[in-house]
């Protein structure tokens, strides 16, 4: 099955392929094949649509979270976005870390070394799972007026 933006996916790949066009360190990206590059779009939208977000879709029979409602397309920054965390999932998305996060795990050692994870705490105190949320900060800085619980300092 192929992108069709707004059903499956906020941006296609030739979209896509133009924004890192003028990033830095997108050679995950530039280096992996269409269906590689399909594949990481798509997981991408549909962890974006898992956020809570703050309004309601712009039409109740739209498939994806985005457009916003009082908006009629799918913002910009929305796409890009997508398209952060896109190449955050090429990066690091099935990294051993990320697979012991999604497991609830909170420390880690081995031999002299020893990691400990952030929990995610939801409301109530309770660990909210791990795939709510974003691989990349960038996509998060991008989301945050939509972003229940965020707010914006000027």
């Amino acid at each position: 099955m192929s992108i069709t933006v707004g059903e499956n996916s906020y941006i296609d790949i030739g979209g896509a392929d133009e924004y890192f066009e003028n990033r830095l360190h997108a050679e995950r990206w530039t280096w992996a094949v269409d269906s590689t590059k399909e594949a990481a779009l798509k997981q991408a939208t549909r962890t974006i649509g898992r956020l809570l977000l703050k309004g309601r879709k712009a039409d109740e029979d739209q498939k994806l979270a985005f457009p916003r409602y009082p908006d009629k397309e799918i913002p910009e920054t929305v796409k890009e976005a997508c398209c952060e965390e896109a190449l955050a999932l090429l990066e690091r998305g099935n990294s051993q870390r990320r697979k012991l996060q999604q497991e609830g795990v909170i420390a880690v050692t081995v031999g002299n070394v020893s990691e400990t994870y952030a929990s995610v705490m939801g409301v109530g105190g309770r660990v909210v799972a791990i795939d709510r949320y974003l691989l990349s900060q960038e996509a998060n800085e991008l989301l945050r007026p939509w972003l229940l619980g965020a707010v914006n300092i000027t």
